[in-house]
C-alpha cells in the first residue's frame, strides 16, 4: 500500500518547513525509520524518517522547497504497485495537486541497488559531509548507535591525506544578486534564521535595557563553596553562565509577564507559570536554541548539567524534537566574545530576552579609601514594548541582578 510522507510539525508555531536533502534517491528502496530526507523548520534541521519499507517511488517536493506542515513531501510504496502517478510540475504546489488529482498508474520498476548497511548521522554532519564532498561511509561515527556527528566529520577532515583534502576544499562562494525576498540567496539553516530575525523584527516593539551586576560578592560565594565542597558536590554549578540562569529562572517565577508569548495569529497573549529556559547555542553553520524544560523545578546544579548537556547535543546534532520547541524566555551568551553590551533579538514568539556579555574589572574604594579591584557582569534585557512597559521590564532586570549580587538566593 502506497504510503504519503508528510512534512511533518516540530511546534506549536510551525507552519511550514524546508526540503533540505533528499538522502534517498527516487526509485531506491527505503526501510521504515529510515532517514529519507532532511528538513529545516524555524528552529533546527532534522531528519524525516520513512514511514514505511518499500520504495521511494516519487518526490513530490523538490530540494530547496517550502512545503506546509502535513502536506505531502514523497511517496513509499511496494514493488509492482499501482498508484496515482503525480505529473511533473514546476512548483510543489502543482505536484501536490496532482498527486491527488491525476489518475495514471505505473508500475515500480527494480530497485536500484544500494549498500544494506544503514548510514546514521546527524543533519547537520550531514550537511558537513555534503559541502566538503566526504563520502559517509568512510566516517567512523562516536555519536550514540555509532551515530556520525559533526565532530566525527572534522576529525575525518583532519586526519585525511592530502590527495583527499584537496578534493574536499570548499569552493569560492559565488556572488549572490541583490536579494528581493527575506532570505533569497540563503539556504538550509542560514535561511531559516534569516526568516526569523526579520519576521521577529517586522511584528514586535522591542526595546532593550542594560544594566550591571556587581559580582564581588558572587566571586567570595565561589571561593566559599570550593573551600566546603567537592567538585561532584559542585558539579559546575558555579559557572556565570548557569548562575545567570538561575537568577533568571527565579525572577521569571516573579514576574509571568515576561514568561510569556505573544502571537496575535495564534495563541494570543499566553504567561506559563513552568519556565522553559531557551539557551542560545552557536554552531559552525548558524545558531540554535535547545531548551532546559521545566527549569524552574531544578536546583542549580541540575540546571548546570542540563545548560551543558543540551548545548553540547546541539553541537553535535542530537536533540530530541522537545529540546527545540516551546521556549518560554531565552538567554543568549556573548562573554567569550569580549563584547559589553549588545541588543538581542527576541526569539518569537517570546516576550523576553536576556543577554551576557563579558565580565569587566574595574578598581574601586573601599570603606578606608583604598583601591580594589572588582567585576562586573553587563546584561541587556531585550523586550516586546507591545506587551511590557519600560518600569515592570526594568524591575525584573533588576531582580535578576540582586539574585546574582546576593549569591546564595541562587540556591534556594
Amino acid at each position: 500500500m502506497a504510503t504519503d510522507i508528510l512534512m511533518p510539525k516540530l511546534g506549536l508555531t510551525m507552519k511550514s518547513g524546508n526540503v533540505d536533502e533528499w538522502v534517498k534517491k527516487e526509485g531506491e528502496p527505503v526501510k521504515k525509520g529510515e532517514p529519507i530526507c532532511t528538513i529545516s523548520s524555524e528552529k533546527l534541521t532534522m531528519d524525516v524518517e520513512s514511514p514505511a519499507d518499500g520504495i521511494l517511488v516519487k518526490v513530490i517536493a523538490d530540494q530547496g522547497a517550502e512545503v506546509p506542515v502535513k502536506e505531502v513531501i514523497g511517496i513509499v510504496a511496494q514493488e509492482g504497485e499501482k498508484i496515482a502517478s503525480p505529473a511533473s510540475g514546476t512548483n510543489t504546489e502543482e505536484k501536490q495537486e496532482n498527486h491527488l488529482n491525476q489518475q495514471h498508474v505505473f508500475s515500480i520498476e527494480k530497485p536500484i541497488e544500494t549498500r544494506s548497511e544503514r548510514i546514521f548521522a546527524s543533519p547537520l554532519a550531514r550537511k558537513l559531509a555534503k559541502e566538503k564532498g566526504i563520502d559517509l561511509a568512510l566516517v567512523k561515527g562516536t555519536g550514540s548507535n555509532n551515530r556520525i556527528t559533526r565532530r566525527d566529520i572534522e576529525a575525518f577532515e583532519h586526519s585525511a591525506s592530502k590527495e583527499a583534502a584537496s578534493a574536499v576544499e570548499l569552493q569560492a562562494v559565488p556572488n549572490i544578486p541583490a536579494a528581493e525576498s527575506v532570505g533569497a540567496g540563503l539556504a538550509g539553516m542560514r535561511k531559516v534564521i534569516a526568516k526569523r530575525m526579520r519576521n521577529s523584527m517586522a511584528q514586535t516593539a522591542q526595546l532593550t535595557l542594560h544594566r550591571k551586576a556587581d559580582l564581588t560578592a558572587f566571586m567570595k560565594f565561589k571561593t566559599d563553596l570550593k573551600n566546603h565542597l567537592t567538585e561532584t558536590e559542585i558539579g559546575g554549578s558555579l559557572s556565570v553562565t548557569a548562575c545567570v540562569a538561575k537568577a533568571a529562572v527565579l525572577a521569571l517565577r516573579e514576574f509571568p509577564e515576561m514568561n510569556s508569548w505573544y502571537e496575535p495569529n495564534t495563541v494570543g497573549f499566553k504567561t506559563f507559570e513552568e519556565v522553559h529556559l531557551g539557551m542560545a547555542t552557536a554552531l559552525s553553520d548558524g545558531l540554535m536554541v535547545p531548551v532546559i524544560r521545566d527549569a524552574h523545578r531544578m536546583g542549580l546544579k541540575d540546571l548546570s548539567g542540563a545548560i551543558a548537556s543540551t548545548a553540547q547535543a546541539a553541537r553535535e546534532g542530537d536533540l530530541e524534537n522537545n529540546q527545540v520547541t516551546g521556549s518560554t524566555f531565552t538567554i543568549t551568551n556573548l562573554g567569550q566574545s569580549g563584547v559589553e553590551y549588545f541588543t538581542p533579538i527576541l526569539n518569537t514568539p517570546e516576550t523576553g530576552i536576556l543577554g551576557v556579555a563579558s565580565l569587566q574589572e574595574k578598581l574601586t574604594l573601599d570603606e578606608q579609601g583604598k583601591p580594589v579591584k572588582s567585576k562586573e557582569l553587563p546584561l541587556s534585557l531585550t523586550f516586546d514594548h507591545q506587551i511590557i512597559d519600560g518600569a515592570p521590564a526594568a524591575e525584573f532586570l533588576a531582580r535578576v541582578v540582586t539574585y546574582l549580587e546576593k549569591p546564595y538566593t541562587l540556591l534556594l
